[in-house]
């Protein structure tokens, strides 16, 4: 232990130093309870609760500025949630204090070793910031375009993601949000912002069935309060034609037993001469209905044997169906195989694209489903990018600013590095007199493409909308 008045090394045993003299009691205190939020704080990593563990670790630095363990394992904690500035202000500052044997030095090492990654994190926060700001200013569709470049390159960006869900609750995407929650909310189990996002979505879902049934809002006879069923697509119901040959059934052997009888034995008194007696005729008909009844039970166990086994493929049905992530992307497979049997200059890509830009690939768990995915988008979104932004300029150049617009935002989602589409669409904004909007595009052209030629008219265009 270092004496905090001389600086001079003492044994931990000491309540006194004995170059100074100075009283260590309360300072021995102070070391243990930073010690101790540090283990808490190691405690909470161990099971993923990293809001927790910065809560407790900040504490123990409070107590302990040169506590290195708690510094280091929380720019570790910051770096795995996508905090790259915060985790490296961390490891910086406890080099300072301890410079040699210091696990510091090699977290840093690393991170400055892979300067393709430093450079990708680095852009993911430029867009970030980007994003915010489109965010703030209204344009959602554009924030969201932006948001989802940050999560690819940096996939741990917690407060991207939380942004990006949060737009899509925003613009009525609650499922694609509830998603990405749920992604975040594996890396950090006790965030309390993707909770409470989580519980919105949640409570709105639950509001919305209730507002599609109103039936179950009412209490029952008996007073017990009855749960609330999610909405599920109707399917054809296999029951109801199993129940209905059931009652059929049961009703022939009513009829059997009741009708049938009289009706005979009316027959019977009618005809006089028949040759048979009531006596003979009812020892016939009990032998008649004991080999109808038995038959009617053996059909009866077999219907509901069958109504078992219906009922069985039925529940696996319906829970193949909701864990049926993948329709989507087999559905643009199918256009995309379809497409490829014509011949090239009749081949329509870009249907398969618009029909891939609807799929949502977090969900998917298997590799082969993320490489066709991947594969299916560098065969066709090139080509639809290309096609809408041709067909966006032309319809600039007749003066259809605002169809134009549609085609070269739908260029963005397939290529958001075109900075033509980007440019121009600032252009049709700018031609529109919508000033605001036309500011934001040529913000990004300025921004996102420095290098680009179109930098310079961007400068000079930003300057007269901003007058």
């Amino acid at each position: 232990m270092i004496c905090p008045n001389c600086g001079s090394n003492m044994s931990d045993k000491r309540k006194r130093c004995e170059r100074c003299g100075n009283d260590l009691t309360i300072y021995k205190k102070v070391l243990s309870a930073s010690n101790i939020f540090y283990n808490d704080g190691l405690a909470r990593v161990k099971v993923r609760d990293l809001s927790g563990a910065i809560i407790s670790l900040r504490k123990s630095l409070e107590l302990n500025k040169m506590n290195v363990n708690a510094r280091n394992l929380l720019g570790l904690v910051y770096y795995e949630m996508g905090e790259m500035v915060a985790a490296l202000s961390e490891w910086v500052i406890s080099r300072h204090f301890k410079p040699e044997d210091n696990d510091a030095e090699e977290y840093i090492g690393k991170i400055q070793s892979n300067l393709t990654k430093l450079e990708s994190l680095n852009q993911a926060i430029k867009r970030y910031n980007t994003a915010l700001g489109l965010a703030k200013q209204g344009s959602d569709d554009l924030a969201i375009i932006q948001l989802k470049k940050v999560v690819s390159l940096n996939a741990n960006f917690i407060r991207a993601y939380q942004l990006l869900a949060l737009l899509l609750i925003k613009t009525g995407e609650k499922d694609k949000a509830r998603k990405y929650l749920q992604k975040i909310s594996r890396i950090d189990v006790t965030n309390t912002t993707t909770l409470k996002y989580l519980k919105e979505i949640e409570v709105a879902a639950a509001a919305k069935d209730l507002s599609s049934n109103p039936e179950a809002e009412k209490p029952s006879s008996s007073g017990a309060i009855m749960p609330i069923s999610s909405y599920r697509e109707d399917k054809p119901n296999i029951m109801a034609y199993i129940n209905l040959v059931i009652g059929v059934v049961i009703g022939l052997a009513v009829a059997a037993f009741l009708i049938a009888p009289t009706i005979k034995k009316n027959m019977v008194s009618s005809g006089g001469d028949s040759g048979y007696t009531d006596t003979n005729y009812t020892a016939e008909q009990i032998e008649q209905k004991d080999k109808l009844i038995t038959q009617l039970q053996t059909e009866k166990e077999q219907l509901e044997k069958d109504k078992k086994e219906l009922q069985a493929q039925i529940d696996s049905l319906n829970s193949a169906e909701d864990k049926d992530v993948y329709a989507g992307l087999m559905e643009a497979t199918q256009i995309y195989l379809a497409e490829l049997a014509k011949p090239k200059n009749q081949q329509d890509l870009v249907a398969v694209a618009d029909q891939l830009a609807g799929v949502d690939d977090t969900g998917f768990e298997t590799d082969a489903a993320k490489q066709l995915y991947s594969e299916l988008k560098a065969a066709t979104y090139p080509k639809a990018a290309k096609t809408h932004y041709d067909e966006g300029h032309s319809l600039y150049s007749k003066g259809k600013y605002e169809d134009a617009l549609v085609q070269l935002k739908q260029a963005m989602v397939f290529d958001p590095e075109d900075v033509d589409a980007v440019y121009f669409a600032a252009r049709a904004y700018h031609r529109l007199d919508d000033k605001n909007n036309a500011a934001v595009y040529y913000n990004l052209v300025i921004n996102d493409f420095p290098d680009s030629s179109r930098v310079a008219d961007a400068k000079d265009y930003l300057k007269e909308v901003q007058e």
